[in-house]
C-alpha cells in the first residue's frame, strides 16, 4: 500500500486535485468563540490549504467548497479575508487581504492565495468573504500559526541532498513518474546544484502517485518557465523510491531532509545557496518567472 508523505494533510489541496468528499474542517478556537463553531447553513466554506503556517511571511493558500464539499474556487467568485489574532481580539483584525485565484489543474479547479505576516504563533482567526456566481457569503474559521516550520526557512541554505540523476539509471523512468520528463531536469543533484554554486529550482514532485493529483500540472508549470532560462539548474526530485512497486511506495531521503509535510513543492535557490522562494501545493508561471529575473 502507498505510504503518502502527507504527515499533514492539507485537505483542500486534495479535494483541488481529486474533487473527492470531505467533511469540512473540525472547529479550532474555543467553545463559544464565533470563529470556533462548524460550518451550518452556507452555500460556501474555506478550508486552509497551507500545511505549514509560521511566524513571519507566508504564501497562504486557501480553497473554496459548496455545501457538498466539492470544490467551487474559480476566477469569477472573489474572495476577501480579514485575520485575527485570537489571543488578542475577536473583532478587531490585523490585516485584511484580497485573495488572488490560482490554477491548480488548468481549466478545472483551483486556490486562492495570498501573502500574509504573522508576528505571533498560536490561534488565528480568518472571516472569509466570497462574492460571486451567486454567491455572497461571510464564514468565520480559524487556524493554527506555528513558531517554525520543517521545510527549509527563506534566507537559508537547504540540505544538499545527494538525489539520484541521470547518470544513477539506465531509465528516467526509475528515478520520474513524469511521462514526458525532461531529461535536464535529471542532470545535476542538489548535492552537485549547491556545490556548483549557481542559481537552481528544484521541484519535489510525483506526477504517478500524487496525493493532491496537481503534481504534474505543476511540474508542468515549472518545465514552461524554464524555457529561456539556460543560467539555471532545474532539478525534478520524485517524492517516491519503488515506483515499479506501486504498493511498496517509500519517500525518499530527500524528502525526510527537506522535511516536506505535503506535495508537491518548489524551491528557488540563487546562488550563494539560499532558498529565495518556496512554493507549496502550487505555483504560477508568473510567480516562478519573478523569482527567476531577480536571480
Amino acid at each position: 500500500m502507498k505510504k503518502p508523505i502527507l504527515w499533514v494533510v492539507a485537505t483542500l489541496v486534495v479535494l483541488a486535485g481529486c474533487g473527492g468528499e470531505a467533511a469540512g474542517p473540525e472547529p479550532l478556537a474555543s467553545e463559544g468563540s464565533r470563529f470556533g463553531g462548524a460550518f451550518a447553513d452556507v452555500e460556501a466554506y474555506p478550508v486552509f490549504a497551507s500545511s505549514e503556517v509560521v511566524v513571519g511571511k507566508n504564501r497562504f493558500l486557501v480553497g473554496l467548497l459548496d455545501s457538498n464539499d466539492a470544490p467551487i474556487g474559480s476566477a469569477s467568485i472573489d474572495m476577501h479575508i480579514r485575520f485575527f489574532d485570537l489571543s488578542v481580539s475577536e473583532t478587531d483584525p490585523v490585516f485584511e487581504r484580497d485573495m488572488e485565484f490560482i490554477e491548480t489543474i488548468p481549466g478545472e479547479r483551483g486556490l486562492y492565495k495570498t501573502h500574509a505576516t504573522f508576528d505571533n504563533a498560536g490561534r488565528w482567526g480568518a472571516e472569509v468573504s466570497v462574492e460571486g456566481k451567486g454567491l455572497d457569503e461571510t464564514v468565520n474559521a480559524s487556524f493554527d500559526v506555528a513558531e517554525e516550520g520543517t521545510t527549509p526557512e527563506l534566507g537559508a541554505k537547504p540540505p544538499a541532498s545527494r538525489t539520484p540523476t541521470a547518470d544513477d539509471v539506465k531509465n528516467l523512468s526509475q528515478i520520474s513518474t513524469d511521462p514526458d520528463p525532461d531529461p535536464s531536469f535529471y542532470e545535476m543533484s542538489i548535492h552537485e546544484a549547491l556545490a556548483a554554486n549557481e542559481p537552481f529550482v528544484v521541484a519535489f514532485s510525483t506526477p504517478k502517485f500524487c496525493t493532491s493529483q496537481v503534481c504534474g500540472p505543476t511540474l508542468d508549470v515549472v518545465k514552461r518557465a524554464s524555457r529561456g532560462h539556460d543560467d539555471v539548474t532545474f532539478i525534478h526530485v520524485e517524492i517516491y523510491k519503488n515506483l515499479d512497486d506501486p504498493s511498496n511506495l517509500v519517500p525518499v531521503k530527500a524528502v525526510r531532509e527537506w522535511g516536506l509535510p505535503s506535495e508537491p513543492w518548489v524551491f528557488v535557490v540563487d546562488a550563494a545557496g539560499r532558498v529565495v522562494a518556496k512554493y507549496e501545493g502550487t505555483v504560477s508561471e508568473a510567480e516562478l518567472k519573478r523569482d527567476l529575473a531577480k536571480l
